[in-house]
């Protein structure tokens, strides 16, 4: 595995940079409210900026029935391959967080393949999304 820079970053001063490309996500993928979702959840401390030189994701712990989970909760790559480059710095963060797994929803399709492939598996379907999930 390369050594990958990743920097824990304030939300406050990297919001107005990230809100375009949050809103191109949410408009993909039907969620017109992505931004402000995250925006109030990175404001509150309930949800994590990290950048990586050709992008960022957030990260949000989750706690429910005694389990400790990590939502990815967006994840941008200017770069090809971010799920193999990316996902040991994810696994990584979220055992540090003593996660049980890492979980992200997706509308994209492209995922079925990739996702399979890297040890994701589909948990479940919530309105138009695929739930996926990485079991640490």
């Amino acid at each position: 595995m390369e050594n990958l820079p990743l920097v824990k970053a304030k939300w406050s001063q990297h919001r107005d940079r990230l809100k375009p490309i949050i809103d191109k996500i949410g408009l993909k993928a039907s969620e017109p409210e992505l931004y402000t979702n995250i925006d109030k959840a990175c404001s509150n401390e309930q949800a994590f900026l990290f950048l990586v030189h050709d992008g960022f994701f957030i990260l949000r712990p989750r706690y429910q029935r005694q389990i400790t989970y990590m939502d990815l909760v967006v994840g941008y790559s200017e770069g090809v391959n971010a799920m193999v480059k990316y996902l040991p710095v994810l696994i990584s963060l979220a055992k540090q967080g003593e996660a049980q797994f890492l979980r992200f929803y997706s509308v994209r399709k492209g995922f079925d393949k990739v996702a399979l492939r890297y040890g994701w598996f589909k948990r479940g379907y919530h309105r138009q999304y695929t739930i996926w999930q990485y079991k640490l």
